[in-house]
């Protein structure tokens, strides 16, 4: 069982989150926190696998540095991000504090329980909406990676797809080649291009060679 411990300020979402929970037979809401000294008091008590925090809990330095403290103190516990704000530069901030994944607050349950599952599996969640807007800041994330020559960090299974994409493999042949689905691929994918700071795939292949990701 995956155990959610749910952090935000408004009692009535806190309550709409645990509803879209309470059906799933695999994940379950064990503690529920209005306040940032919650958080880490409940985190001190029950171990918890995965946070979903409001960045503004109850204001947005608040929850990037809460972000922070657990993923520091508490290395096995996972953070998502559930807020409003669809800000290209806060979610950067945000996973740079440590958070596995990001949703605004106007997702479904379907998504948000497989966020949850992602995550907790030692994967990354971002959802279309999420890698679209990181995307549109493309030009100047790619600007600065290259003015640095700042290689993004890669897990293994992204560098072995970015590898097949050099390749000229389909996502059916990729996903057949590595035993993953062909959404999985699609996942490392958008993955790739969200850290390359790349719109598609022909410039994903033409900046991992600049950056000697590939040969």
């Amino acid at each position: 069982m995956i155990r959610v411990l749910i952090a935000d300020d408004h009692n009535v979402f806190v309550e709409g989150i645990e509803s879209l929970i309470s059906g799933s037979s695999e994940i379950e809401v064990t503690q529920r926190c209005y306040h940032v000294a919650s958080v880490l008091e409940s985190l001190k008590q029950t171990p918890i696998d995965v946070v979903l925090l409001d960045i503004s809990f109850p204001l947005i330095d608040d929850g990037l540095s809460l972000c922070e403290q657990i993923t520091k103190t508490y290395p096995q516990t996972k953070v998502i991000a559930l807020t409003m704000h669809d800000d290209a530069s806060l979610i950067k901030r945000m996973v740079k504090k440590g958070a596995k994944g990001y949703l605004l607050k106007n997702t479904t349950k379907s998504e948000l329980l497989q966020a949850i599952r992602m995550v907790h599996s030692e994967k990354q969640y971002f959802n279309e909406s999420i890698m679209h807007i990181l995307l549109n800041d493309e030009p100047r994330v790619r600007k600065s990676m290259a003015g640095v020559g700042l290689k993004p960090n890669l897990t293994p299974r992204e560098s072995e797809v970015l590898t097949l994409i050099s390749h000229g493999l389909t996502t059916q042949q990729m996903a057949n080649q590595l035993f993953v689905s062909a959404k999985a691929v699609e996942f490392h994918r958008s993955s790739l291009l969200m850290k390359f700071g790349v719109p598609n795939t022909a410039l994903l292949i033409k900046t991992a060679m600049e950056m000697q990701c590939i040969d």
